[in-house]
Order: structure tokens, then sequence, then C-alpha cells
């Protein structure tokens, strides 16, 4: 066959352009679901970090999500 019999023989079978498009809505689904599970369950989520129990902390401490806290220096009025 040749150059010209093989258009006219996909002109008359054009299967391979509704594959093309089969495939794209194949591909389209699969992400829309990747992308529906990252976005409504907890798959797109980092692991919970794990607590400590033989880490005490002083209720009396001043922490903010486990680091401590420090009050500014005060400026003493002397000037060296």
């Amino acid at each position: 066959m040749g150059r010209l019999e093989n258009i006219i023989e996909r002109n008359r079978n054009p299967k391979g352009s509704r594959e093309r498009v089969l495939w794209g809505f194949v591909f389209g689904v699969a992400i829309l679901v990747i992308l529906w599970l990252a976005l409504f369950t907890d798959l797109g989520k980092p692991p919970a970090p794990k607590q400590d129990p033989a880490r005490s902390i002083q209720p009396t401490d001043k922490r903010v999500d486990d680091v401590k806290v420090w009050s500014p220096r005060s400026t003493s009025p002397e000037k060296k």
C-alpha cells in the first residue's frame, strides 16, 4: 500500500481519534480522583507529630508550639 491508500484507510476507519478522546477522558478522571482524594481526605496531610510523654512542661513556662518564649531584655537607662 502506498501513502494515499493509508490515508484513505484511516479516513474510512477513524478509530484513532476516538481512542485518543477516550484515553484523555480516562486520564482526566484519574487526575480528578487524585485531586478529590487530596482535598477531601487526610491523604494529603503530613502525619501528626507524636507526643513524648517523658518530656514534662511546667504550666508556668511560656511556650508556643513547644518552644520556650523568652521575654525581651530590658534596656538599662545607663549608657556606657
